[in-house]
């Protein structure tokens, strides 16, 4: 472990552990901690050669070179350039195998629940920080794992209220704003549209990857065959980026799609996790993904798919549904996308509303107030280690042996 004492920089771990759409999460509170005055020492643990590349290629932008990347234990290697969902380990046996490494730090920066077991394992070793990722009415920290964090950074006060009624009412919640926006801002900029054929109206369809908040398995054929028959829309499939692993049939679904000029289908590009597609299209089509927040940053018409006929308006997983017209039945989206853009006028304001509270003020310093608190917990961590420098030492990472995971 380096010694963190009352004139030490410390050392901070960023884990890049898990899905490529946790880097915009992640990598601009890395950022603006380097940018401190005697900044801590930064470690990027990333477990693929395709996360290394997309984070090099960033830090190249922002004109840093004094980060570490560490391949983390089970490192795969890739082709070069390629940027799309890899197969990954499992997550505890990644975690198992980096538990030492990690928990030599003083501070762990994680943008993903899983890697929360490392302190509940390993209790007053090192101190987590977690920044939740995504902006929808998802925080749900009612198990213990989820309550191991030091920190946990929330974009906006709706998110943060959502943990507190998950029954974590303690929560050592600070509302930060939200962090993906500066990645966008700073490293890969608003993106285009795929070029279609004809111009039209372009809509992005992007259904979630768990069974009881998706469209997809009982209506997204559905979906791409009223497209391929559209003469007013194209259409862009976004999905959720672990759809495809979560659907074994995803390809065949969508094969016979890929032919038609107005529909551009994307299975597992960066460009899925960018909001390339979110910032360019003209209408959003969804259902429980929370992506419609970052779309309704700049309101535009939405349409959500209802096709499990869900009472949405007393179910908090769905609040985001309140900024478009909501419909059950295939046949009515025609009519549905047809009326958006008319039907948009009421909606806007309430798209503005929930963005400020699910997402927070966008002043340009989200990942700065991340790295103030980051700071905080080095801070208080290193209170401790002077108070009870016995007690605090007692437990070193070389000494731990972590229970199985």
């Amino acid at each position: 472990m380096y010694p963190l004492t009352a004139g030490s920089r410390g050392s901070v771990a960023f884990l890049f552990l898990g899905e490529l759409f946790l880097i915009p999460h992640l990598l601009p509170i890395a950022a603006a901690l380097a940018r401190r005055p005697a900044a801590p020492r930064i470690t990027l643990f990333v477990i693929t050669s395709i996360h290394e590349e997309i984070i090099r290629d960033a830090l190249a932008r922002l004109g840093f070179d004094g980060i570490t990347i560490q391949r983390a234990s089970g490192f795969r290697h890739f082709p070069h350039g390629c940027c799309a969902m890899p197969d990954l380990p499992p997550k505890l046996l990644t975690l198992a195998l980096n538990a030492l490494p990690v928990l030599r730090h003083d501070v762990a920066v994680v943008a993903e629940r899983t890697s929360l077991w490392l302190p509940q394992i390993a209790p007053g070793c090192t101190d987590f920080v977690y920044n939740e990722h995504g902006a929808g009415p998802h925080g749900n920290f009612a198990t213990p794992r989820n309550r191991a964090a030091t920190r946990i950074l929330m974009p906006g006060d709706g998110m943060a209220n959502r943990v507190r009624e998950s029954g974590h009412t303690d929560a050592p919640i600070e509302t930060v704003g939200y962090i993906k926006r500066d990645y966008i801002r700073t490293v890969s900029g608003s993106g285009t549209l795929p070029p279609f054929l004809e111009t039209r109206p372009t809509a992005v369809y992007v259904p979630h990857w768990l069974r009881c908040k998706s469209s997809w398995w009982a209506m997204g054929e559905k979906v791409l065959e009223h497209f391929a028959r559209s003469t007013t829309h194209n259409l862009v499939l976004a999905p959720h980026i672990r759809l495809p692993e979560m659907d074994e049939r995803f390809e065949e679904r969508v094969r016979p799609y890929r032919r038609f000029p107005n529909i551009h289908i994307d299975s597992g590009s960066f460009r899925l996790i960018d909001q390339s597609y979110i910032n360019g299209a003209d209408l959003y089509l969804g259902d429980g993904s929370s992506q419609v927040v970052e779309f309704a940053e700049r309101p535009r018409p939405a349409v959500f798919l209802n096709p499990d006929r869900i009472e949405w308006g007393a179910d908090p997983r769905f609040s985001h549904w309140q900024m478009g017209e909501v419909i059950e039945d295939i046949a009515d989206l025609g009519r549905a996308l047809a009326d958006a853009p008319a039907a948009h006028a009421a909606f806007a304001p309430l798209q503005r509303a929930y963005v400020a509270r699910m997402m927070g003020t966008d002043d340009g310093l989200a990942s700065e107030r991340a790295a103030d608190v980051v700071l905080d917990v080095m801070a208080e961590r290193r209170a401790r280690r002077l108070s009870s420098p016995s007690v605090f030492w007692r437990r070193s990472a070389r000494e731990i042996r972590p229970r199985s995971l």
